[in-house]
């Protein structure tokens, strides 16, 4: 896939198919592969705010939110690999290592502005370790320092 950044469209609220997300998973070696199209492509319906990131009619970037009127959570944001750059470690599209061509910032920007506008006043997410600081930093995230994560993880795929 040859990809022009300047021809990238950055939408709120896209309407993207299945087949747009699973060919990107596919693509982009994303986990929620280990799922099955069936169960990894329901968030489209389920999402409180979706960023849809294409070049043509190829998704390219996609970043969710859930929000309750007060709080959201960044439940995924995706940036196609060859919009990173080279050399990455994971070489995994659910991973943000590098933006190279500052794709995931402008999703990231409108993601959080978008939130803003609906009422949000806390944002958060949870990032890789040693991987994803930088670029979350970039967009004024930073580190809630004090605060454990805790979870059940009943991930096929883990």
């Amino acid at each position: 896939m040859d990809i022009k950044c300047r021809d990238i469209r950055i939408l709120v609220n896209p309407n993207i198919t299945s087949e747009q997300l699973w060919d990107f998973y596919i693509r982009n070696d994303v986990c929620e592969v280990g799922f099955g199209k069936e169960v990894a492509v329901k968030p489209l319906k389920h999402s409180s705010l979706i960023i849809g990131a294409f070049n043509d009619d190829k998704l390219v970037g996609i970043a969710r939110a859930m929000f309750d009127g007060l709080s959201a959570v960044i439940m995924e944001f995706c940036l196609e690999r060859k919009l990173q750059g080279e050399n990455l470690e994971y070489s995994n599209g659910s991973l943000i290592e590098e933006n190279k061509f500052e794709v995931g910032k402008r999703m990231g920007e409108l993601l959080i502005n978008e939130l803003r506008n609906m009422g949000a006043t806390f944002i958060s997410l949870d990032i890789v370790k040693d991987c994803e600081e930088r670029f979350y930093k970039s967009m004024g995230f930073r580190e809630n320092c004090g605060h454990l994560s805790y979870y059940i993880d009943e991930r096929p795929y883990v």
